[in-house]
């Protein structure tokens, strides 16, 4: 049997091996009663003149292993440390009746309270319980000074025989749990545990989850439809003809653009379409008022400055239905009559600029310059006149060989409101085509929109009109549902 005596890990067992008898060497001792009584009895460490009565042991003059670590007091009290006594805490005891009952006399265990329990915020000269209704002495004060003072010792202890300590509550696996009489009864008598209990047990672990690779994405596709009701205004010499109404306007566009380092190809399609109803012409029901479609294609690789690139532009354009004037026959225009081809070659500059005030205002710009272009123009319906659009009578096409300039702007002034421009300018030296194309959405919701077009052209291979020469005009005002996505 090994009892633990002192609170620094050290056992009855072993301190008897070094207990020393007068006049005699060191004994092996067995363990028993009588010799816990000479261990723990404070008279067999008082002087020969301080003990009251005689008593005999068998071992008198015994040491314990305390001493090497304090001193006592003449009455075999130990002697600790000045600013650790506490006279309240150790009024009236002896080391037989703290052996069991004060933590100051357990085994020592580290539990890593270095630190002082309170660090004085305040002077402890200025006396803070001046008004308290309850004397200190009456309320729970001087047992936490006790425990305040354990503490002290304790922590004392860790800094000067660190070597002594045999365990610290850090190495402990789990801190042992007694579980109160009540818990066991509530347990036993619980009605509800069977109502709770799952069938099957499942676990609380993550199930597995397989990783997925997200490729990156080079393909970018976007759209825009919308369906609105307008009013259309031509010059009298619109090369494709038209008359001034109030129609039912449809315009669809589809966006594929490509981006791979530094290659880009970026693909437009749109189609636009308005239909009108026609009283003043005895021939139809209703008319055509505007009527394209439109691929517009461009392939570059980014340049040596930022920004700029080399690219490679291709346009073409035509209609889908035919085209009448009023009260006749004869078609103005129809698929591919006429058709414009242009196709370049040069460099490119983009411009993305969004703005760091106003939220949602964004401008971007692209600018590209073919000095080599080809522009194209055919007629396939023999109905069609040719020359209305600067094409010799005897011919179904016409080809000019010289630069082309396309700028094209964006600016998004708020969340709502958005102008697109679209400036196109080709020169063959002799004569220049030239388009000045304007588009300001007005967007009441993400549903509904005002949309104001304006289309400028010049061309001066065409027969010039009385009024406005080589110019015409066209623009729109609509208003109905917008969808993008």
């Amino acid at each position: 049997m090994i009892i633990t005596l002192s609170p620094f890990g050290r056992t009855v067992a072993s301190a008897v091996e070094n207990i020393t008898v007068a006049g005699r060497d060191s004994v092996q001792v067995s363990d028993s009663l009588t010799l816990f009584h000479d261990i723990t009895d404070i008279p067999n460490f008082l002087p020969d003149g301080v003990r009251h009565a005689p008593q005999k042991s068998p071992h008198p003059h015994c040491a314990n292993p305390l001493d090497s670590l304090y001193t006592r007091k003449e009455n075999g009290t130990l002697l600790l440390p000045y600013r650790f006594s506490s006279f309240d805490s150790m009024n009236g005891l002896t080391f037989r009746d703290t052996l069991f009952y004060d933590p100051l006399f357990l085994p020592m265990i580290f539990t890593g309270e270095i630190l002082p329990y309170e660090l004085p915020l305040y002077s402890p000269d200025e006396k803070h319980d001046a008004l308290t209704l309850i004397p200190r002495e009456e309320t729970f004060a001087p047992r936490l000074d006790h425990f305040d003072f354990v503490r002290a010792v304790r922590r004392d202890y860790y800094m000067k025989y660190p070597d002594r300590i045999r365990y610290s509550v850090a190495s402990f696996d789990s801190i042992p749990h007694l579980e109160t009489e009540d818990l066991i009864v509530k347990d036993i008598f619980n009605p509800f545990r069977e109502l709770i209990r799952t069938e099957a047990a499942y676990s609380l672990k993550a199930p597995g989850v397989e990783g997925a690779t997200i490729r990156k994405k080079y393909w970018m596709r976007s759209g825009e439809h919308s369906f609105q009701f307008a009013q259309n205004t031509f010059s009298d010499n619109w090369h494709k003809g038209g008359t001034n109404n109030l129609n039912f306007n449809s315009y669809h566009q589809f966006r594929a653009n490509y981006k791979k380092d530094k290659m880009r190809f970026n693909n437009t399609l749109e189609w636009r379409l308005s239909v009108f109803n026609a009283p003043d012409d005895s021939l139809r029901e209703y008319r055509i008022g505007n009527d394209l479609i439109r691929y517009y294609g461009d392939f570059g690789v980014d340049a040596f400055l930022k920004g700029w690139s080399y690219s490679m532009n291709l346009e073409a354009k035509s209609q889908m239905l035919n085209a009448y004037p009023a009260n006749s026959r004869k078609i103005l225009s129809s698929f591919l009559s006429p058709l414009y081809v242009n196709a370049g070659v040069g460099l490119k500059y983009t411009l993305d600029k969004p703005s760091s005030r106003v939220r949602h205002r964004r401008a971007r710009l692209e600018v590209s310059m073919a000095p080599i272009s080809l522009n194209y123009k055919h007629v396939q319906s023999d109905s069609v006149e040719v020359k209305r659009f600067g094409i010799p009578e005897d011919k179904k096409g016409l080809l000019d060989i010289g630069s082309t300039l396309t700028a094209i702007f964006k600016y998004d002034i708020t969340r709502y409101v958005a102008w697109n421009s679209t400036l196109t300018y080709f020169t063959s030296y002799e004569k220049i085509i030239s388009g000045f194309e304007n588009i300001v959405d007005l967007a009441l919701s993400n549903a509904f929109s005002t949309r104001i077009y304006v289309n400028v052209r010049f061309d001066d291979g065409v027969p010039a009109d009385p009024k406005l020469k080589y110019w015409q005009l066209s623009h729109t005002l609509s208003f109905g549902l917008n969808y993008k996505w």
